[in-house]
């Protein structure tokens, strides 16, 4: 090795021999001896940005750039050092010279894409890892940022190709594996995602991020008791994890534990005093405590942390609306589009989404669109109905209107509006939708329609009919006296289904009033239930055995039809018996409504459908005592009715 560059060669075997200070001591004496040596000045700034002294790094390479400025390597290690200390776009400059003296160089590319990235230009960095990917097809490296870049692109199932690429030739690379959980995430499969988590921590277990992320996969899954302990071991890792601290404020919330939730989010605070998610959640729990005031100043917190922030600007809409002020509602409410969680919800294929986003949006009274109006349904049969109560007024403009709605309502909407269009809530959207030249999602007809609470005196008594052979049937059946529907859970599984739901059995003191035919039409498996409620308070409850109660809606319009009233938590029979103008008692305690549209102004009305009536009160905190509230009530109305 007594060549021109054999002190060169040695350092680099030593380098590649993991012996990397060794082969710095002699490059350093190569350089005192000739200052000007390039590939001495490129190896030591290799070697000094591999110990992570990228200042020091630099000086090394661009010493060797100025004695050799047309190597490609040295510009290529220039642009990673670049990278490193933050200057993206003096990284892809770097990399682009690169490329200039050396077309197709595949590490080049790479660094260039990374450079892009950085730069928040995806689409660029895409295409330069497809180049180098064309030129290294067996590199997970580039496999893993090309992923990346997808997810920032939203392309979420391609991204997750990618991983698994990366996968097949690493399997043991734990970032990989979590990369992958990511993806999953963003697509809805949450329990998959769990289990790529599972696989980071099982090589990695203080990996704070990777606990912190299978917690969300878990809440997401409904598996909320075990996201909290994920959540605590992330904690445990990084106490000043402030995304953890407020993500176990959210699972602590589902639980229903509200006072513990405000204390999380208040930690999370405490270690980031702007920080626009704990401040939302903050809000968000003292909501849920009834505190409406302080939770309005916590969104509002949340939004001067973070201007445009949709979460935050989608829960101070929903206040606004608990409290009643619609004016300064509707605006907001309509970011809930902007929310990932509500997207994925909206629709159960994301391309729907993505077709209305692409739609030419009505924009109210006076800017009918010719040809007609398309109504896209979102969210759930209930909701379905609350805003359809707007489609008289709707149908009052004079335009042709299209109208999805679920499949087990069509033939009640199509008898009650013969004169608008309805077709079956599909995906992808029917073409007798997507053929209408604009598009209004329903939950934004009210913006158009119920500015403040006067407006709300246009709201239809009834907007559903049963078919009358149907309601007479069961009339029949039911027979004279004080006939009283029934209904006591909904099929939610979040914390507002667990604050709603109750068995049958804790609703004995309401079975024990005398001279009620009680009728069954909660919908789902009940026949337990009532067998108990036979064996144990003597009471028969009437269910029609051989009605689909889920499937055919018709036939429970006529049930409830035949019925004088209907006693329910809130769930979908409240809904349809709304709809057909039959009184209702709507229960919930403390007065803590578990939707804005329930929540009444001291008139125990409900604003939206004229024939609920409210039974709650603050002093009734929980369901016992409103039970035994609503029991009286009800021995009160038959008494009257003798």
């Amino acid at each position: 090795m007594s060549g021109r560059n054999g002190g060169v060669e040695r350092a680099r075997k030593l380098r590649m021999q993991g012996r990397p200070g060794e082969a710095e001591v002699l490059l350093r004496r190569r350089l005192a001896a000739k200052p000007g040596d390039a590939a001495a000045g490129r190896l030591l700034g290799l070697i000094r940005a591999e110990a992570g002294a990228y200042a020091e790094a630099e000086y090394w390479v661009n010493m060797a750039l100025a004695a050799d400025p047309g190597n490609p390597e040295a510009h290529l290690l220039l642009g990673q050092l670049r990278l490193e200390s933050g200057s993206p776009m003096d990284a892809a400059a770097c990399f682009e010279h690169a490329l200039s003296l050396a077309p197709g160089d595949a590490q080049a590319l790479f660094g260039l894409g990374n450079a892009y990235r950085r730069l928040g230009r995806c689409e660029d960095a895409l295409r330069s890892y497809d180049e180098s990917l064309m030129l290294r097809p067996d590199q997970p490296e580039i496999l893993c940022n090309r992923g990346n870049a997808l997810q920032e692109l939203g392309r979420h199932a391609e991204a997750l190709d990618s991983f698994d690429r990366a996968l097949r030739l690493r399997p043991e690379v734990s970032m990989l594996h979590y990369n992958r959980g990511n993806a999953l995430m963003a697509l809805g499969r949450f329990q998959e995602a769990v289990d790529s988590f599972d696989r980071v921590l099982r090589h990695a277990p203080d990996h704070a991020d990777a606990w912190n992320n299978r917690g969300n996969a878990l809440l997401q899954a409904g598996r909320i008791e075990e996201s909290s302990g994920s959540f605590r071991r992330a904690l445990a890792l990084a106490p000043a994890f402030v995304d953890a601290r407020v993500n176990l404020g959210h699972a602590l919330l589902e639980q229903g534990r509200i006072p513990e939730a405000q204390s999380e989010f208040a930690a999370a605070l405490a270690v980031q005093p702007l920080d626009a998610s704990a401040c939302n959640g903050l809000g968000m729990a003292l909501q849920r405590a009834g505190d409406y005031e302080k939770a309005g100043d916590f969104f509002a917190k949340a939004l001067e942390a973070r201007p445009g922030y949709g979460e935050a600007i989608h829960n101070l809409a929903l206040l606004h609306l608990f409290r009643r002020n619609f004016s300064r509602a509707w605006d907001g409410y309509e970011s809930r589009l902007a929310i990932p969680d509500y997207r994925m919800r909206l629709r159960a294929n994301p391309d729907s989404v993505a077709r209305f986003d692409g739609a030419r949006h009505w924009r109210g009274p006076g800017h009918d669109a010719p040809g007609g109006l398309a109504v896209w349904a979102e969210q759930g049969i209930g909701d379905q109905i609350l805003f359809s109560t707007l489609l008289p007024e709707l149908e009052a403009t004079g335009q042709p209107v299209v109208c999805e709605i679920d499949r087990r309502l069509i033939s009640a909407y199509r008898r009650s509006f013969p004169a608008l269009t309805f077709v079956e809530l599909s995906d992808p959207p029917l073409p007798a939708l997507m053929s209408m030249p604009a598009s209004v999602l329903a939950g934004s007809l009210p913006r158009w329609f119920r500015q403040d609470v006067q407006s709300f005196s246009r709201q239809p008594r009834r907007i559903l009919g049963a078919l009358p052979q149907r309601v007479d049937h069961y009339g029949g059946i039911l027979g004279r006296g004080c006939r009283v529907a029934l209904s006591w859970r909904t099929r939610r599984t979040d914390w507002r289904g667990r604050s709603k739901n109750l068995f049958l059995e804790q609703l004995a003191p309401l079975l024990r009033v005398p001279g009620v035919r009680w009728v069954d039409v909660q919908y789902g498996d009940t026949v337990d239930e009532r067998n108990r409620a036979a064996q144990h308070l003597g009471v028969e409850i009437l269910h029609f055995d051989d009605v689909d109660y889920y499937n055919d809606l018709d036939e429970v319009l006529a049930i409830i039809e035949a019925s004088d009233l209907l006693i329910t938590t809130s769930n979908v029979s409240a809904h349809l018996a709304a709809a057909l103008g039959k009184p209702v008692w709507l229960l919930y305690p403390g007065e803590r409504a578990p939707f804005h549209y329930w929540a009444h102004g001291g008139d125990h009305r409900c604003l939206w459908y004229p024939s609920v009536e409210i039974v709650s009160a603050p002093e009734l905190t929980d369901w016992p005592e409103l039970i035994a509230h609503a029991a009286e009530k009800l021995r009160t109305l038959v008494a009257g009715q003798v």
